[in-house]
């Protein structure tokens, strides 16, 4: 019996070692992504803000490495300018079609301006200007209508806006997987500025047209500061 337990455990010690021999990598990243989540969480800095500016310049950057046509021309400093500003709140009665933001004439805005999420990510454009403030229109606003394309063969749709902004009059052969990026055609704002990823498809009603629902990479709750640029087009 003795002889029996000595093998028992000389059996689930070489397992021990065999897993961690082989698992090693798999253990250090673990260690590490705890060390990285416990350090966020103590940094006194960390917002969500923060964390969803951060996303969004993400996904920007992600869609720039994803080929050179797709490159996004709005993350380029010496071709476009823009003028941070901080957006007021209506808590609890946030109104989705539309921000006010700090920034107005005496800044020199104008109606029309692009207003960015971040940068290279497309949000809206400035609706009304008053001397100190403006209101912008967002894309989740349910008369937003905007022409992109979509997809590594730039298929091309028209954003919807709304509260949970979709791609509509999308040529049923046109192919798209989730995921796959959403980017500005519309002559009102730079060119492949994006806008989002497409979350699910659906066929339409007609059987010509399908639909794909829209995920922004910056949801409308995390908005604190916008970026409009001045010197468009």
């Amino acid at each position: 019996m003795k002889s029996f337990r000595l093998l028992i455990l000389s059996v689930a010690f070489v397992a021990v070692v065999l897993v961690v021999f082989f698992s090693r990598t798999v253990i250090v990243h673990f260690f590490q992504n705890f060390r990285l989540a416990f350090s966020g969480a103590a940094d006194s800095e960390f917002t969500y803000e923060n964390y969803g500016n951060l996303k969004a310049q993400n996904e920007v950057l992600t869609q720039s490495f994803s080929g050179a046509e797709n490159a996004n021309p709005t993350v380029n400093a010496d071709r476009y300018r823009a003028k941070e500003a901080q957006v007021f709140s209506d808590y609890p009665f946030n109104n989705y079609a539309a921000i006010t933001i700090d920034i107005g004439s005496d800044d020199g805005i104008k109606v029309g301006m692009p207003v960015l999420s971040a940068p290279g990510v497309l949000l809206g454009k400035i609706k009304d200007v008053k001397r100190t403030e403006s209101e912008v229109e967002t894309i989740f606003d349910p008369a937003w209508r905007s022409a992109v394309a979509f997809g590594t063969n730039r298929a091309k749709a028209l954003l919807t806006g709304g509260p949970a902004p979709y791609l509509d009059l999308i040529p049923k052969d046109a192919s798209s997987t989730a995921g796959d990026a959403v980017m500005n055609l519309a002559s009102n704002f730079p060119m492949n500025s994006l806008i989002g990823r497409i979350l699910d498809w659906e066929a339409g009603e007609n059987g010509v047209w399908a639909k794909a629902k829209v995920e922004p990479p910056i949801s409308f709750e995390d908005l604190r500061k916008v970026l409009v640029i001045i010197n468009f087009p």
